[in-house]
């Protein structure tokens, strides 16, 4: 069976599934070329936002979006897949308290697959809650996992290539490779490289990491602005992500001291487990004390500022021919890119497969 070469343009979670997918096919031989790319160390641009995802399982797909909503069902089973197989991922199961800002309509779809799905009683749920559910999710500690994909890909023989590009079309030269084929995640870097996508925004994130151990369960909520939200993530080690913002547009790079109290506050009343507390606890942000807001301080182990890679209109999936190459994109996930990874992967290999198909035919 002849091997196609591939190039993958991007090494964030999006363009690491996608080019682990394709080398798992045996059908191609990929090579991914990216500025950035995981290492065993922290410092990377704040560009790149997959090292500062939280991340966890929690659908963002609307009732019509069925492309999304199949990518997260997808991505839901392979993560669990992955959790009960491969403990070195940094993948675990965990109970997640859904708590949401719409009514919705009925049951969401999302309760037919999910294990262990309930609703929260009312008298539990957070302020401008106007739902709660229970369910069994699944964490990532992010510097683990991409480091466990990298190796995965690099295991089956993958090769991955750090440089800046100028243009898309330049990437098999720079790859060296006689490639015919561009799978483009390149997330913040599609408003340019040649693609120049208007669409493309960032969406600037605050996070915080702190030492708590007794947090064994994933949460999110509403705040009293829509560009907020309050969220806990553990990573399964002893610490755990939480935020945060949803700044649209914004490219502030540096914390912001407001913003990072603000998250504090909101994440103690949400999650008492941070400081040590039952549920029994559960207080509404303004009960929230200096002293309480003091402890958990102290356990700050850094700030984090990234940029989310937003889109207008949503993720970019489709064939594009640009300098004589055939180019699948899949990139703009914002949010979503590790929830939904695995199936917007499956469906830019698919979408390759028919593209090189329908031009060995002409």
């Amino acid at each position: 069976m002849a091997v196609t070469s591939v190039v993958v343009v991007g090494c964030g979670v999006i363009g690491l599934t996608t080019a682990l997918s394709l080398q798992r096919t045996g059908r191609y031989s990929v090579t991914v070329v990216a500025r950035e790319t995981p290492s065993a160390t922290s410092d990377v641009s704040q560009e790149w936002a997959s090292p500062y995802a939280g991340a966890n399982w929690r659908p963002f797909a609307s009732l019509g979006d069925t492309v999304q909503r199949e990518a997260e069902e997808t991505t839901y089973f392979r993560l669990r897949d992955i959790a009960a197989t491969q403990p070195a991922a940094g993948v675990k199961v965990v109970p997640m308290r859904d708590f949401g800002v719409s009514p919705g309509e009925g049951v969401p779809p999302f309760f037919s697959y999910v294990h262990n799905a309930r609703y929260i009683p009312r008298a539990e749920w957070p302020e401008h809650a106007y739902f709660g559910y229970t369910y069994e999710s699944l964490i990532v500690n992010v510097p683990r996992y991409l480091m466990w994909l990298r190796q995965h890909f690099c295991a089956l023989g993958g090769v991955i290539r750090q440089a800046e590009l100028a243009h898309i079309c330049d990437s098999p030269a720079v790859a060296g490779v006689p490639a015919v084929a561009v799978v483009n995640c390149a997330g913040l870097g599609c408003q340019a490289l040649g693609v120049n996508d208007a669409a493309m925004f960032p969406t600037r994130g605050q996070t915080l990491l702190v030492q708590a151990p007794m947090v064994d369960f994933t949460a999110t909520a509403p705040a009293a602005r829509s560009d907020r939200a309050t969220y806990v993530i553990p990573r399964g080690d002893g610490t755990v992500v939480i935020g945060g913002v949803f700044e649209q547009g914004s490219t502030v790079a540096s914390e912001d001291p407001e913003t990072t109290d603000e998250i504090l506050r909101n994440c103690i009343a949400l999650c008492p487990q941070l400081l040590d507390r039952g549920f029994e606890q559960l207080r509404r942000p303004s009960e929230v004390t200096k002293d309480d807001i003091g402890r958990l301080r102290a356990r700050i182990i850094c700030a984090k500022v990234g940029f989310r890679p937003s889109r207008h209109g949503g993720p970019r999936l489709e064939v594009e021919h640009l300098g004589g190459l055939t180019v699948v994109h899949n990139y703009g996930h914002s949010s979503f890119g590790y929830q939904s990874s695995w199936g917007y992967a499956s469906a830019a290999v698919r979408l390759l497969d028919g593209a090189l198909a329908a031009a060995a035919k002409l």
